[in-house]
């Protein structure tokens, strides 16, 4: 059995009560990431987590707990995971940070990151655990990320985060709280912190408190989120110090900031803000002419709507410009001058609609340049990109009213290391690649638009192409022709058709040989394409993808060369048939994925579930959410079919089965309860049996002889009764108190006094090489009485048991047989109540006491001869003693 190194349990929870149980995770002694995550419409909180539910995961080194109550939790919840670097607990309901603490195991010392969001913090004390224990500080002072994010926290007592010393990342959610807390809480140096407000506007410190806090604990990046500010100027940030490299601002309301402020400390390298509706990002207008060092700017759903002349060329240092999502609908003439080592530009979901030739000029080392998301209406100009020598990735957004697009003029040579190429067009787009050398490393293009058309594809960029992605409805032709033939070394290939408007056939496929990937989605095999030839030659692929692709059957023949094929996923919205054994040539499958696959209720695809049930390789995924078309309703497929399609062979089997199952229940109830009754009512019919035969055949050899036969016949059964009843008493006890029978009772009674009794010993008088059983029973049927010598051994002895129930069905049966009983030993009433049978007869009938006192004894064995000689009374004389 191969263990999971990582598993994952999404757990709806109701009604209101659920747990997780000790050894829920037994056997997973290789786990390393286990992620519990419990939802209910009450928050988790009635999940609870029962002690010993991690034992044995030693290895595990990331635990999430999302949704369950910890406020409860055993306190050795925990100490099983001593591998643990990652520990996650959401939603974990508990009002104290010190409760979280409490729950770690001092045997955690792996643990390196602590987070804990959404658990319902509101303070941070230092009282210990419970029984005045405290903190497991040896772990603590070991973590080097907090995470306490999402956390009303309105109380931060002092010196209660002195045990974090050496924090690489703290984060806070704060609710009115004043940060000379934080600083007295007695925490030392955090590299990163994140503070922000619980809610909107429940927290807005000054940014004077802000940059005490970031000098007093030597922070370098600070990231500040819905945190009301109301003053952000160059005098501020002087009090942050030199120390400070990273700043991000998410803000609602920023309206008090001064566009100088970075004028105060000059050593931040990285600035985010983020959502702070910013309208002017002039920075270095604002600065008169100081230079800044940064390396990093992110102004991301702003409200920016141009990019002013040298607007960034303060910055000469800058690397990554980020500008999407805002409103920007034009670039000035040197917009983006004065940045010769940027190398990331985000445009993304503007309003640019036109691309000038200068507008990327002064960028020089520009690696990614994405545009995507603009609605370029108004052109693109010759050369736009033609100092982009080193661009890798390149996303060119909605060229709308452009009809003629030729890349080899965009660039005025093509960028020999250009790794990623996205384009997307119009209505109508005629792209022309024109004479370019060949890319230096292999490429993967995006192509996305209504219609784009090629009359060059033997051109030197296709071939280089290794992983290709048309888009949902895009056609894209080659001369007319399907564009395969054109991409012979593609690897991975996603092609999205339009099977409605366009009617293409798409067997070319065939000729990737290298393709290992392949997802092709609203292709059209019913009229225009034969899927057996489509897949021929394709001997590396391993991920084949069909979404509603129109099949009807899905056949051997098909996948006949797919010999590496290891996924398989299927899609469709028409139901598909499955013609029996059209795996068997996907030698390597591994996985087979049913996403939505609507079947015929038909027997004829029984085969399916028998394949599935019985294949080792291959796990089939989401079979059991299928669906199958009867009498025009959906139903689930696994269930009709198992209605369906039971044959006669697999009722009968069932029956059988269940009569087997029932019969051996029933021997073995029979076996513990009744299994010496039966025994003793075996002995009693052959007994009977005999006795009938043979008295059967007495009567009719008197019938048959005279005179002389009767009196043989009279002296034979004179005889034969003398040898029926050959023993006054036949003694039942126990072989540990062999003793006291032979020393004591077997003398008394056969050897001295009148009259001289003949007593049935099972050590001296069973016949050698007859079964203990027939000898049992023969013997108490030839005495005219059963004498039972009780004692506690003889009570757990199974052959004790047997010759009681003999005697006792003998004595039920003929009334003249008695069955004596001598305690050897006192036996509690309440000892005695387990053993139905001889506690019934213990209060019914007189029993004997064996007396310590020497005198009683000539009394007890008087007593004893004188029932055991006793021929025609049923009850002893003398009243029950006491017992």
């Amino acid at each position: 059995m191969i263990q999971p190194i990582h598993l994952i349990l999404d757990v709806c929870v109701y009604p209101l009560f659920s747990q997780v149980t000790s050894g829920a995770f037994a056997g997973l002694s290789k786990l390393r990431f286990l992620h519990i995550l419990v939802s209910s419409s009450w928050g988790g909180v009635n999940v609870t987590l029962e002690p010993g539910v991690f034992q044995g995961l030693s290895s595990l080194e990331e635990l999430t707990l999302a949704g369950m109550s910890l406020a409860l939790a055993p306190p050795a919840l925990l100490d099983p995971l001593v591998g643990v670097r990652r520990l996650r607990v959401d939603r974990a309901g508990v009002r104290d940070l010190g409760e979280l603490f409490c729950l770690l195991s001092p045997g955690m010392e792996n643990l390196e990151t602590l987070e804990l969001p959404g658990s319902m913090v509101s303070s941070i004390q230092n009282g210990g655990c419970s029984g005045s224990n405290p903190w497991p500080t040896v772990v603590l002072s070991r973590i080097r990320i907090l995470d306490l994010s999402g956390n009303p926290v309105r109380r931060v007592e002092p010196k209660s985060l002195a045990v974090f010393q050496n924090l690489s990342s703290l984060s806070l959610s704060m609710v009115d709280v004043w940060l000379g807390q934080l600083w007295g809480s007695g925490m030392g140096r955090v590299n990163k912190l994140y503070l922000s407000s619980y809610a909107s506007r429940q927290f807005s410190p000054s940014l004077s408190d802000l940059c005490t806090l970031v000098v007093k604990h030597g922070v370098e990046s600070l990231d500040l989120h819905l945190i009301l500010i109301t003053s952000f100027t160059a005098e501020d940030m002087k009090r942050c110090g030199p120390g400070l490299r990273q700043l991000s601002v998410t803000s609602e309301d920023l309206s008090g900031m001064d566009l100088r402020f970075w004028t105060g400390t000059g050593q931040i390298q990285g600035l985010v803000m983020v959502l702070t509706k910013l309208t002017n990002a002039s920075f270095c207008s604002a600065g008169g002419g100081r230079v800044w060092n940064l390396t990093s700017l992110i102004l991301h759903d702003n409200y920016l709507t141009e990019i002013t002349t040298d607007q960034f060329s303060c910055m000469p240092l800058l690397e990554r410009l980020d500008l999407s999502r805002n409103h920007i609908s034009s670039l000035a003439h040197r917009a983006l001058q004065g940045m010769p080592f940027l190398r990331v530009l985000d445009l993304t979901h503007n309003k640019i609609s036109l691309l000038g030739k200068d507008d990327f000029e002064g960028l020089p080392a520009l690696e990614v340049l994405l545009l995507e998301g603009n609605k370029i209406s108004g052109g693109i100009a010759h050369g736009v990109f033609r100092r982009q020598h080193r661009l890798q990735d390149l996303s060119l957004g909605e060229i709308d009213i452009i009809y003629q697009l030729y890349l080899n003029m965009l660039f005025l040579g093509f960028p020999t290391k250009l790794q990623h190429l996205l384009i997307d067009t119009g209505p109508g787009t005629y792209l022309t690649v024109g004479h370019v050398p060949a890319p230096e490393v292999p490429m993967v293009l995006e192509l996305r638009g209504k219609m784009i058309q090629s009359s060059d594809c033997d051109n030197n960029m296709f071939p280089m192409v290794r992983e290709l992605k048309v888009g949902e409805g895009t056609k894209f032709d080659c001369s007319n022709d399907f564009l395969a033939p054109y991409f012979l070394n593609l690897e991975s290939f996603e092609f999205s058709a339009n099977p409605e408007k366009f009617a293409t056939p798409y067997t070319t496929i065939n000729q990737l040989r290298k393709l290992k990937r392949l997802k092709l989605t609203n292709l059209n095999f019913s009229n225009h394409t034969d899927p057996s030839v489509t897949f021929r030659n394709l001997t590396e692929l391993r991920s084949l993808v069909l979404i509603n692709c129109r099949l009807n059957f899905l056949t051997r023949s098909m996948f006949t060369d797919l010999v590496s094929l290891r996924v398989l996923r299927l899609y469709s919205e028409s139901p598909l048939i499955l013609l029996e054994g059209v795996f068997i040539p996907l030698l390597s499958l591994s996985t087979l994925v049913f996403d939505q696959v609507d079947f015929r209720c038909d027997c004829s695809n029984g085969w399916l579930l028998d394949w599935a049930d019985n294949s080792r390789k291959t796990q089939v995924v989401l079979l059991q959410r299928q669906q199958c078309i009867w009498h025009y309703q959906r139903l689930n497929f696994l269930s009709t079919m198992e209605r369906l399609c039971q044959t006669e062979d697999d009722f009968l089997s069932y029956v059988s089965t269940t009569a087997a199952v029932c019969t051996l229940l029933c021997l073995a109830l029979g076996y513990r309860f009744l299994r010496w009754p039966c025994v003793v009512l075996f002995f009693r019919l052959r007994g009977w049996v005999e006795r009938r035969v043979g008295k059967r055949w007495w009567r009719r050899k008197r019938r048959m002889g005279g005179q002389w036969e009767e009196l043989i016949e009279v002296e034979e059964g004179e005889e034969k009764e003398e040898e029926e009843v050959r023993y006054d008493a036949f003694v039942s006890f126990s072989s540990r108190d062999e003793a006291w029978v032979l020393g004591e009772m077997a003398p008394m009674l056969e050897e001295e006094g009148e009259p001289r009794l003949r007593l049935c010993l099972h050590h001296r008088d069973f016949e050698v090489g007859k079964g203990i059983v027939d000898n049992i029973a023969e013997n108490i049927y030839c005495s005219r009485r059963t004498v039972c010598v009780l004692t506690r051994r003889y009570l757990r002895s199974d052959w004790c048991g047997l010759e009681m129930r003999v005697a006792t069905h003998r004595l039920l049966s003929e009334h003249s047989h008695r069955l004596i009983l001598i305690f050897l030993e006192h036996i509690s009433p309440f000892e005695l109540s387990a053993f139905h049978r001889l506690a019934k007869l213990a209060r019914t009938r007189t029993y004997l006491d064996w007396p310590q006192d020497e005198d009683e004894r000539v009394t007890f064995w008087e007593r004893l001869r004188r029932n055991i000689a006793e021929r025609d009374t049923d009850e002893l004389h003398d009243p029950p003693e006491a017992s």
